[in-house]
């Protein structure tokens, strides 16, 4: 099944931000009802946008959607200049968010339906590889700096053979 976004202009006035920033810097507004707005019996207001097109700034309103919510292939020419001409704000709805068709009211003008893309799960992948590390070396394989390795056992081997060496040198 193919996911969609409606893309709405709102028929009135409106200075709300609801956003996946707003959420993610705690801002939590008082939301008109935008279930009966759309038509729909439940909205999952988690997953809408609703803000001024003006927040963009210099960003087309089409390459927001297209960025934030990975429109699945380009947007038609016609439809980008439609939404790009935009003033006022937007109410930008994954159907995941609604249950039942949307039958937006006179609160809503339904300018856009967008594909969204999917993740294709369906290619067979051979296993990759991994690549084992070994284990760092307990605490007593560690010399008094915290090195580990045969480095303090060489030093401790190489003084006795010298000891050993310049005894038998010696008697």
């Amino acid at each position: 099944m193919t996911r969609t976004l409606h893309i709405y202009a709102l028929n009135r006035p409106s200075e709300l931000r609801h956003t996946h920033l707003t959420r993610a810097q705690g801002a939590r507004p008082d939301l008109p009802p935008l279930a009966g707005w759309l038509g729909v019996g439940d909205l999952d207001t988690s997953e809408i946008e609703i803000f001024p097109v003006s927040d963009l700034g210099d960003m087309g309103l089409s390459d927001y959607v297209a960025t934030a919510f990975a429109t699945r292939e380009d947007i038609p020419p016609a439809t980008r200049a439609q939404i790009d001409a935009l003033s006022g704000s937007v109410l930008l709805v994954p159907d995941l968010a609604m249950t039942g068709t949307p039958h937006p009211g006179a609160d809503l003008i339904l300018m856009a339906t967008l594909p969204l893309a999917q993740p294709d799960n369906s290619m067979d992948m051979d296993p990759v590889p991994v690549n084992r590390i070994a284990a760092p070396p307990a605490p007593d394989e560690m010399d008094e700096n915290g090195r580990s390795g045969p480095g303090g056992v060489v030093w401790i081997v190489l003084a006795v053979v010298v000891i050993v060496v310049l005894l038998g040198i010696l008697l």
